[in-house]
């Protein structure tokens, strides 16, 4: 076990290290029972011009401590390590014998109880897809960041929709891992387990295999961040962490099955958007080539606008939040409701996403639509007129910054 903590004296103690109290400061003054000041880094709220791609682009967060007290941080055998930040200790003597679960009830200082309040948080460099996890973190959600296999009726980290054979089949992205031990998916993060992402859009919904919405549930994306790194001491007198998610394909994008060979001579297309009813379109002229096909495909939903929500709550967060008031946005307000004490803020950005035009150029010179792009059989006629990738999209694309 070590533990850093910030205190105004100086103890020679072995893995004890020892910096300066942090004034008061007038922002906790405003949020005495929130010790944590959370901030979206990057992205900047759309406005009227703020655009990304549906993929590639960063979700950073800042969480900044108030009056942070201590890092603690212990080894638990096979399962890792992990760490914690205590922003309270009344006594002034660090026990915190209960954290972590494993070696359990060993005080890091020779207390007479336990009075702290802290949250936990492990460093981690890369969390991702296929990448077997380092060891760090709590070892009992990284379980839980294993994708669940299907099982009808019930609440799934990861989303199954029935394809046009009849097979109930996961939505190819944003990949996950599979049977790997990532921690990477679309739950709670092990890294950081009091973290909630909300966006309401794509793989945090609930669906049927059928593709029918199961309203009143969301999916806690924080499983999605890729590295957590401490700042031990800012010049401000702050301890801060920062967490960083670089956006995959399918992490925030809605989900729409089409039907290209439609019984309808009248019609070209069928497509049915993140559940929303069945709607027909007919082509303006015939497009040239798949290329063009995809991108008049997509430009019937992009761009995509939705807004994001973060925030921190104490102990482990939900890996599902509630719509406990029914009014059909996911907020800090149903996390309390639910019976969540708030360790933050609620941050809020807006974000606005196109497709790319060119959609996905492979090195081999090959033209893909995204995966979140499904095809069904929405007529009922035996056929989905599926495409694959084309061979026309050459290995090389420019974009153009808009003005």
């Amino acid at each position: 076990m070590s533990v850093i903590r910030t205190s105004a004296l100086c103890l020679y103690l072995p893995l004890l290290t020892a910096l300066a109290v942090q004034p008061a400061n007038a922002d906790s003054s405003r949020h005495k029972d929130r010790p944590i000041r959370l901030e979206v880094v990057a992205p900047t709220s759309a406005g009227a011009k703020g655009l990304n791609f549906t993929t590639n682009w960063p979700l950073i967060l800042r969480l900044e401590v108030h009056k942070a007290v201590a890092v603690v941080e212990s080894a638990e055998g096979n399962n890792g390590r992990r760490e914690a930040i205590v922003y309270k200790d009344p006594d002034g003597c660090l026990d915190m014998r209960e954290f972590p679960i494993l070696p359990p009830l060993i005080p890091y200082e020779d207390c007479d109880g336990h009075d702290e309040s802290y949250f936990e948080f492990t460093t981690e460099n890369i969390d991702t897809f296929d990448i077997d996890g380092d060891r760090t973190g709590n070892f009992l959600l990284r379980e839980r960041l294993i994708d669940d296999p299907f099982v009808p009726g019930a609440l799934l980290n990861k989303p199954y929709l029935r394809n046009s054979q009849g097979e109930i089949v996961p939505v190819p992205r944003p990949q996950t891992g599979g049977s790997n031990d990532d921690g990477y998916g679309a739950t709670v993060d092990d890294n950081l387990p009091g973290m909630v992402i909300m966006a309401d859009i794509g793989v945090a919904r609930f669906f049927t295999p059928d593709f029918d919405l199961i309203p009143g549930k969301l999916r806690n994306l924080a499983g999605f961040i890729n590295t957590v790194s401490l700042e031990f001491l800012s010049k401000s007198n702050r301890t801060s962490i920062v967490a960083s998610m670089h956006v995959l394909a399918g992490q925030f994008e809605p989900i729409a099955i089409f039907d290209l060979d439609v019984a309808d001579p009248d019609v070209d297309f069928l497509r049915r958007l993140e559940s929303s009813p069945i709607e027909a379109f007919t082509f303006s002229s015939p497009p040239a080539d798949d290329d063009e096909l995809f991108a008049m495909l997509l430009e019937t939903y992009s761009p995509v606008d939705f807004e994001l929500r973060a925030v921190m709550v104490e102990g482990i967060a939900p890996e599902i939040i509630d719509d406990m008031n029914h009014d059909g946005r996911y907020t800090a307000q149903d996390l309390q409701q639910m019976g969540f004490r708030l360790l933050s803020n609620e941050v809020r950005v807006r974000i606005v996403e196109e497709f790319d035009v060119l959609v996905t150029t492979t090195p081999f010179g090959r033209t893909c639509p995204p995966q979140t792009l499904l095809y069904g059989d929405l007529d009922g006629n035996g056929l989905d007129g599926a495409k694959g990738c084309s061979g026309s999209g050459g290995a090389r694309r420019g974009r153009r910054i808009p003005l």
